[in-house]
This record gives structure tokens, C-alpha cells and sequence, in this order.
């Protein structure tokens, strides 16, 4: 049986899923591990939610409410067996950037891939960044599986991966 790995791209699940179901989804308490389980089509998946951390700011009522929230889906996310791996968020311009995300994800798919950890990829994420760690573990006979969102379709991803799954707002919404 091959060895899985679901990965979340955590700002770019959030962000299409509330575009997708018009904000009437809340994900900190979603069923992250049924849906990646429904993604692979297998109970046993490895899965890995890649996102950057928020951090509370003194006297900034904003930040403190973020951070709680984020709080409360780490707390999901463990108890679900999920592993969390962090990025940052830069403030630039008066907006936050997240960094280091996409590089974990890299990473990760090519060192499962060159060291056999894992055998399939599933990539929550329609960020093209990632085309050189696809490709590498294409090239190391391994899967690499493009989870798209329904009006959110990355065709540079469904033209490199070795196939592809687009997710629809009822199924997305089935693990609430």
C-alpha cells in the first residue's frame, strides 16, 4: 500500500474555501482528517498543514483575536492527529505577507520523495512555486496529486502533477 501525504497550504485552503462557500464555513473546527482521508481515498494518510504563525502584538486587539483563533485550530488540528509546521508573517506596507511556507512544502514533497518516505503527494495549494519539488518528485517515480478548488483551478498545476482532484463546495462542506 503506498505511503501518503496530504498537505495543506493553510492560508490557501482557508482563502478558497471561504470564497467557495461565501463565509458560511468556519475551519477551525473542520474535519481536516476526513477530508484528507476522502482526498486519498484511504483511511491511513500522513497529513501536514503548513502555515504562518500569528503572533499577538501588545495594545493590538486584532492580533490578539487572530492569534486565539489560530490557537484554536492548532488545538483541532492535533487532536486530529495532523501535523502543524509553521511559516511567519511579515508585516510590509502595512499588510502581512507569509513566508516560508512554500518552502516547507518544497522541501518536504522532495525529501519524501528522494527518501521513499512517502509514495503519493496531495497538494492543497495552487501556488506554481512549487512546480520544481513537483517535478523532482515526478521525476522520482512518485505521485504528486493537484487538490483543487471548483472556480479556484490552477491549470499549471493540473498540466504537472501526475493527476488531479477538484474539490466542490458539497464536498468540502461534508466535514464540518
Amino acid at each position: 500500500m503506498p505511503k501518503v501525504l496530504v498537505q495543506f497550504d493553510g492560508s490557501n485552503f482557508y482563502n478558497k474555501v471561504k470564497k467557495l462557500s461565501k463565509n458560511k464555513i468556519h475551519l477551525t473546527n473542520y474535519n481536516y482528517k476526513a477530508l484528507a482521508s476522502f482526498i486519498a481515498g484511504r483511511k491511513r494518510v500522513d497529513i501536514t498543514y503548513y502555515v504562518g504563525e500569528i503572533r499577538k502584538y501588545p495594545g493590538n486587539k486584532k492580533s490578539q483575536i487572530l492569534y486565539s483563533n489560530q490557537q484554536s485550530l492548532f488545538s483541532n488540528l492535533r487532536k486530529q492527529g495532523v501535523e502543524i509546521k509553521l511559516g511567519y508573517l511579515l508585516m510590509s506596507e502595512g499588510k502581512f505577507h507569509e513566508k516560508g511556507v512554500d518552502v516547507q512544502i518544497a522541501v518536504d514533497i522532495v525529501r519524501g520523495a528522494i527518501k521513499s518516505e512517502h509514495d503519493e503527494f496531495y497538494l492543497i495549494s495552487s501556488d506554481t512555486d512549487l512546480l520544481p519539488a513537483i517535478k523532482t518528485a515526478i521525476s522520482e517515480k512518485k505521485k504528486v496529486i493537484y487538490v483543487g478548488f471548483e472556480n479556484f483551478v490552477s491549470r499549471a498545476l493540473i498540466n504537472n502533477c501526475s493527476s488531479y482532484k477538484i474539490l466542490r463546495s458539497k464536498e468540502i462542506s461534508q466535514f464540518i
